[in-house]
């Protein structure tokens, strides 16, 4: 991968069921550059998110950020968590609030 090549998302699929949701993603994010996701409802922006912050395990494809290959079940997960935020739209510290 080259080396300003901070993310990679290879054809990735995600099916939830019969529901396909992600379909042969792919795309780079280079040093510096700004992306944006947006679509309606249920297209599977936030199923892409969480694929790639391995929060869900998609169905095929890989993920790399950097070097390190998110896809492989060998990667320590805190490692990319380490490198990658996420903000929930509806977060809540406690149930209760």
């Amino acid at each position: 991968m080259g080396r300003d090549v901070i993310l990679r998302v290879k054809e990735l699929y995600k099916s939830y069921g019969d529901l396909k949701v992600l379909r042969g993603v792919s795309f780079e994010l280079r040093r510096g550059e700004t992306a944006v996701i947006m679509g309606r409802s249920g297209v599977g922006k936030s199923t892409l998110l969480r694929c790639i912050n391995r929060l869900i395990e998609p169905d095929s494809g890989e993920i790399y950020l950097g070097d390190i290959k998110v896809t492989d079940e060998k990667t320590d997960i805190h490692e990319i968590r380490r490198r990658i935020g996420m903000v929930f739209q509806h977060f809540e510290l406690f149930p209760h609030m």
